[in-house]
This record gives C-alpha cells, sequence and structure tokens, in this order.
C-alpha cells in the first residue's frame, strides 16, 4: 500500500478545493496519508524533505511551478515519486507532463503507481524541471509578478508586449561542454529540459530523458524580429529564423560583464554575472502518464 504525503501551497490551493481532495484521497487506497501545509513555494523542499524522512512514496504538490520546482531539490536521487496537482498561474510541468487536472483521474494514476523517471538541470546549483534562462524571459517574468494572482496569464502577455518593445540586448558568452559556441549581444539565453509550453514547442528537441539540456541564444531585438522568431517557432523553424542559435549539451555557462535576472521554471531567483547549469540524467520519478507532452516532441 501506498504511503501519500500532500504538499498544500495555501496561498494556491483553494479551501474548497482541499475539501475536495481530502475528501477523494479518504476514497483512494492509501494506507497512510500526511499533509503537509506550507505558506510560499520555496518552503516545499523542506515539507518534501520532511516527507522522504518519514517514508513517504509519493509527494503530491498542491501549487504552482515555484511550489514543483522547489518540492522537486529535496526529492531528486531519491525512491519517492513526484505528484503534482497543478494550482499555480502557468503550469508549466504538469502541463509538459500531461498531468491530469481532474482530481479523479489525478488520484486514479496515483493509486496505479504509473511513473516516468526524467531527467532534471541544476543552474547554480539550484534544481529545475522545465526551463531557464536570463535576460528577456526573467525580465518579463519578473514584471508580471505582481499582477499574475489577479490577471493569471494576461499579465504575461502583458509584461511580454512591454518588454518586448523595451528590452535591448546585453553582452554575453556561451560555452556548451566546455566550448565557446556565442560571443555576442542577445536578449535572453534559454535552456531547456522539456521544451513544451503550453503545447507550444519552444525546443521541439528538448526531452527530458535524453540526458541534455537544450540552449536557445535569441538576439531578436523589437517588435519586428520578435513577431518573426514567434512564426518561425510555430513553423518549427527557430533555427532558421536568424534570431536563434540553438544548441545541446551537458553542461552550459552562460557569462555576462554585468548582473542580470534570472529564472527558472518561471520564478526569479535573483541576479547575476554567470550562470553554470549541468543536466542530472534519470534523476527523478514523477508520477505521469507514459505518454505524455514531453514524449510526444521526441516522436
Amino acid at each position: 500500500m501506498t504511503y501519500l504525503a500532500v504538499i498544500a501551497n495555501t496561498k494556491k490551493l483553494e479551501p474548497g478545493d482541499r475539501k475536495r481532495l481530502n475528501a477523494a484521497i479518504e476514497d483512494a487506497p492509501f494506507a497512510k496519508v500526511e499533509w503537509l501545509m506550507i505558506q510560499k513555494g520555496s518552503a516545499a523542499k523542506q515539507a518534501a524533505a520532511k516527507a522522504v524522512d518519514h517514508g513517504a512514496d509519493i509527494v503530491l504538490v498542491c501549487g504552482g511551478d515555484g511550489s514543483v520546482r522547489a518540492a522537486a531539490e529535496a526529492l531528486v536521487g531519491t525512491d519517492t515519486a513526484l505528484a503534482v496537482m497543478p494550482a499555480g498561474t502557468a503550469n508549466q510541468f504538469a502541463n509538459a507532463m500531461s498531468i491530469p487536472e481532474d482530481m479523479t483521474e489525478l488520484l486514479e494514476l496515483l493509486a496505479s503507481r504509473q511513473t516516468r523517471t526524467i531527467d532534471t538541470g541544476k543552474c547554480n546549483g539550484m534544481t529545475f524541471l522545465v526551463m531557464a534562462g536570463i535576460g528577456f524571459d526573467a525580465a518579463l517574468i519578473d514584471s508580471a509578478d505582481d499582477d499574475k494572482e489577479r490577471l493569471g496569464m494576461v499579465a504575461y502577455l502583458r509584461a511580454g508586449a512591454k518588454e518586448v518593445r523595451e528590452r535591448k540586448p546585453f553582452p554575453v558568452k556561451v560555452e556548451i561542454d566546455g566550448d565557446k559556441v556565442f560571443d555576442g549581444d542577445a536578449s535572453c539565453v534559454l535552456v531547456a529540459n522539456i521544451g513544451t509550453l503550453k503545447g507550444f514547442e519552444a525546443f521541439p528537441d528538448a526531452i527530458p530523458t535524453d540526458g541534455t539540456l537544450d540552449a536557445a541564444v535569441v538576439t531578436a531585438s523589437g517588435v519586428r524580429d520578435w513577431a518573426g522568431l514567434m512564426v518561425s517557432a510555430i513553423r518549427h523553424k527557430q533555427h532558421l529564423s536568424g534570431r536563434a542559435d540553438l544548441h545541446a549539451g551537458k553542461t552550459i555557462t552562460v557569462r555576462t560583464p554585468k548582473k542580470h535576472r534570472f529564472e527558472l521554471d518561471g520564478g526569479v531567483k535573483g541576479e547575476t554575472k554567470k550562470l553554470e547549469f549541468e543536466i542530472v540524467p534519470s534523476s527523478l520519478i514523477v508520477c505521469a502518464p507514459a505518454e505524455s507532452a514531453a514524449t510526444a516532441v521526441a516522436s
């Protein structure tokens, strides 16, 4: 029988949803259930570590991508599986892994013990599951942060329109597996473990089971450049846009002469002049359908 630990972000999980989840769990075949309440996403790491120490088989995170990423930091390299009840704004990881939004379907998945083992990424020692970046993307996320609870995805669209008009390229150097691949001005550098965002294949070749990270050095500047890049991406021809250099490798180093904001899985983590990325192969067990959006990218 399964020992389930539930980490609930009280700022993300509505009281009504918590009651329905609790009732549904009581009807499910779990031998033991432990609830761990948190007030902010970053606290999910400590809560997940506690669940692992207690012997949990599955840690179910009820929250957004910040809570999921933090919990994953404590679950990487363990035999405890990560499960997600999406309760954030973007829910990048849950969408990419085709994790059910329906509560009943989600608990059926957990009870079946259907899992996948995926790679995770590290950036300056911190775990990320989907994507990380420096420059435009981090500025967009930071700009949208105050409004995302009220406006949802509209906050990101509004912030994106502002950053497209105002964001200027900056000097950056990028090394992949020790080889210099870029030295010039860029608007952002994105690094992906999973390439799918809300059904959109930002990195067509990025899948979380190939033992590599995918990187894009984006040089687009201004509305026309970004519009052209987006059209190319929709056509799966980012590499022909002239505005994105695509690479892949096991280690990636990004250097800038001045500090810039950087983000992990949609959460800004501060400012830095240097980012060091590495892939951690087959390091996280996830409760997810065998065929997911992340898998479909490879097919």
